[in-house]
């Protein structure tokens, strides 16, 4: 179908916009990627020159629905919150809090795709996609004829799933009009005269005075996922100012009132999302999913403090306030290059076979904005990847000591990404996330490229050890707590990357010799990391703990990311074959996706990487005689330390101590194994332009290597050539 349908019914205009794909917050399943990396160019705030090209993509935009009056771009990024802008007020609710209240048959937390919440409520199986009465944004504009309402939903592959109903407090008086809400929605709200509600069958305006309901014109855009209501002033004047709530949930077949809830007993109330809650109403602890307060309430059917006030005044003059940037703990979301599907995939078989649980386009992820943070300042960036089953307010939920140490007191902004679910272990649309958070954070907030360490629990650590081997020249510290890796030949890439690793003696889940392996790797090879096997203590049991001082102390100590080296060790896997099922180890071949732009670029003076054969692993090792290292000496150590929190530890440490820096040369030496191609930046490398060089190369296959604007075609062997940069 190439065209709109007009449709009537029941009076009322509603005009269903249909595309060929609809999607849900829609964006292009496959953004355009740029070709080269944006920043290596030019200045860009936040932003590294050597990340994948996914990273320097520009975010795709939703798609203005039909029928609204006003801008489509000032919506808050940050959930919870509105303003005021262009004679509308815009509203971002929680994303993947449809949970409604806890249900009859339950009785109790449910597990929504691996991680809790404290509603219970179910969808039908079918097109509801577990996310069908989800609110992820919602606005009210005013214009000289008519007043514009607004509801985008997370997930509308189907638009007769859901139902929207507005209750208007057009006095801002609860001592006046009604309290129960129309639509069989099963909810009160004290003060309330008149209500909308809104499905794909049209929008009806109801006084609740005397019953009496009026058609008005309604759209419903497929493609923006969208219900918009034209009310004429006619019909609805718009004065003074009025308290306004707004809830969902499943239409009816009349589409003309709510369904009651999947699994939900006679009486209970039918909303499964109530919007214009704020964090102060939803605290993060232990509150995955924004949802507690939400659930508390409507388990009552009282609506009354969610609500929100339209100053008519400020909408006719068009006033605009900013847009909120909350200090301590949110959630922000942005708009991501792909879209897997449509709603949550929430089977139990779904939540550990390592793809992509969250479809939307729309993602959230966490942020920490330490409460000394100023906007012209360019903080520390830490990640905290969460752990496998948990989601994106893991650390928010459940570590507050950590949070305080690693973020707050150490000034830095601190990133959670949901990953596109509990098992995501960071590879394919997992790391695509990663890195389109990260780009979305520095648009925001302009963190310090140059101190950005990577940190996290269980699957979230390795995570950290895979992204920091996939890109050592990104990161200033790598932290893995309760987490491990098995592929040790890639810890050759972490020569500039001090390394943490922390885990207990009786962890059943992440045995003590994986991180054993690693620790034993990294002192064979010279490197400086610190690990501490803490004793007596299992692997959920350490998280609960919220003892993680030593770690947040190893995250303090780091130097700024090393940018020009003078030796560069690197190896990796061409390959892209991903984990298997349930692997809990990480590998840097499972990185290579092309296609959502996201593979090995580059190392520190080092660019274009190709291997030659792509079955089998390419290794690097080079060296710059015009930025000579100082001497390394390594001392290892080991110790029992009894006042190690939660518990006593062992803790073997391996640290430099410098020595004298060699004279500059003007000397390159590669030496290659199954490399095919790479460009060297001769500038980062130390040599000015006009200075004449030597390459000395060893390669086992022929190689192409960039050196500047020239290309060199190298045969295997040994060879030697001179060059000027």
């Amino acid at each position: 179908m190439r065209g709109p349908l007009v449709v009537i019914l029941s009076g009322a205009t509603t005009v269903l916009v249909v595309t060929a794909a609809p999607s849900a917050a829609a964006a292009p399943r496959h953004h355009r990627l740029p070709s080269v990396p944006q920043c290596a160019a030019h200045h860009c705030h936040g932003l590294p020159d050597d990340a994948p090209l996914a990273f320097y993509a520009s975010e795709p935009r939703l798609p203005k629905p039909n029928g609204w009056p006003s801008s489509n771009t000032v919506f808050p990024r940050t959930s919870g919150t509105g303003r005021v802008a262009h004679g509308a007020f815009y509203w971002t609710d929680f994303l993947y809090d449809d949970h409604g209240t806890v249900t009859a048959s339950t009785g109790g937390i449910s597990v929504t795709a691996g991680t809790p919440s404290f509603g219970t409520y179910t969808y039908p199986a079918g097109a509801a996609r577990n996310n069908g009465a989800d609110i992820f944004r919602a606005a009210v504009a005013r214009t000289k004829r008519a007043s514009y309402w607004r509801v985008d939903w997370t997930t509308l592959k189907d638009p007769r799933i859901p139902v929207a109903e507005w209750t208007l407090d057009r006095d801002d008086n609860s001592a006046t009009g009604t309290s129960d809400w129309a639509g069989a929605a099963g909810a009160t709200s004290a003060g309330i005269d008149t209500a909308l509600i809104m499905s794909a069958k049209g929008a009806r305006l109801i006084d609740l005075s005397n019953g009496h309901s009026t058609p008005v014109p309604m759209t419903v855009d497929r493609r923006a996922s969208s219900f918009i209501a034209r009310i004429p002033r006619s019909v609805l004047r718009t004065s003074g100012d009025w308290r306004v709530r707004l809830g969902s949930g499943l239409a009816d077949a009349s589409g003309s009132g709510f369904a009651p809830a999947a699994d939900s007993a006679p009486g209970q109330t039918a909303i499964y999302n109530a919007a214009f809650r704020t964090r102060t109403q939803e605290p993060v602890a232990k509150n995955y999913w924004d949802d507690e307060t939400q659930s508390m309430r409507l388990a009552t059917g009282d609506m009354t403090p969610f609500s929100k006030v339209i100053r008519w005044r400020q909408l006719r003059k068009r006033i605009r306030t900013p847009e909120p940037r909350p200090r301590g703990w949110s959630d922000r979301w942005y708009v991501s290059s792909i879209r897997p599907g449509n709603g949550v995939r929430t089977d139990p078989a779904t939540i550990a076979d390592g793809k992509a649980n969250y479809l939307g386009s729309v993602q959230p992820y966490a942020i920490y904005v330490p409460h000394n943070h100023h906007r012209r300042a360019a903080p520390p960036l830490t990640f905290l990847l969460h752990s496998s089953d948990q989601n994106h307010n893991q650390y928010a939920a459940t570590t507050p000591n950590f949070v305080k140490g690693a973020c707050e007191q150490r000034g830095s902004i601190c990133v959670t990404p949901l990953g596109r679910g509990p098992d995501g272990s960071y590879w394919d649309s997992a790391e695509l996330d990663f890195w389109q958070v990260w780009h979305a954070v520095a648009a925001s907030y302009h963190p310090d490229p140059t101190s950005t360490i990577l940190a996290g629990y269980s699957m979230g650590g390795t995570g950290s050890n895979q992204l920091a081997m996939e890109h050592p020249d990104l990161f200033a510290r790598s932290i893995t707590l309760a987490g491990g890796i098995g592929d040790i030949d890639s810890l050759v890439n972490l020569r500039w990357v001090p390394t943490y690793l922390a885990g207990g003696a009786e962890d059943e889940l992440v045995p003590v010799t994986l991180q054993a392996g690693e620790a034993n790797e990294l002192e064979r090879l010279g490197y400086r990391f610190r690990w501490a096997v803490v004793s007596a203590i299992d692997h959920v049991s350490y998280e609960l703990a919220d003892s993680f001082a030593d770690a947040v102390r190893y995250m303090s100590l780091g130097a700024p990311v090393v940018a020009h080296p003078g030796r560069i060790d690197f190896t990796w896997t061409p390959s892209n074959t991903g984990p298997p099922t349930g692997q809990t180890e990480s590998g840097i071949g499972w990185t290579q996706r092309p296609k959502l732009g996201v593979m090995t670029t580059g190392a520190y003076w080092l660019r274009q990487l190709r291997a030659r054969n792509r079955r089998h692993d390419a290794s690097i090792v080079a060296k710059s005689g015009e930025r000579p290292d100082r001497a390394v000496t390594a001392i290892p150590s080991q110790k029992i330390d009894p006042t190690f929190a939660p518990e006593p530890a062992v803790v073997t440490t391996q640290r430099w101590t410098l020595g004298s820096r060699h004279h500059a040369r003007p000397i390159l030496r590669l030496r290659l194994r199954n490399v095919g191609s790479l460009r060297v930046l001769l500038r980062s490398a130390g040599f000015r332009a006009g200075m004449a060089g030597r390459l000395i190369v060893t390669t086992r296959t022929p190689v192409t290597i960039s050196l500047g604007h020239r290309i060199r075609h190298v045969p295997r062997g040994h060879h030697v050539i001179r060059f000027v940069a």
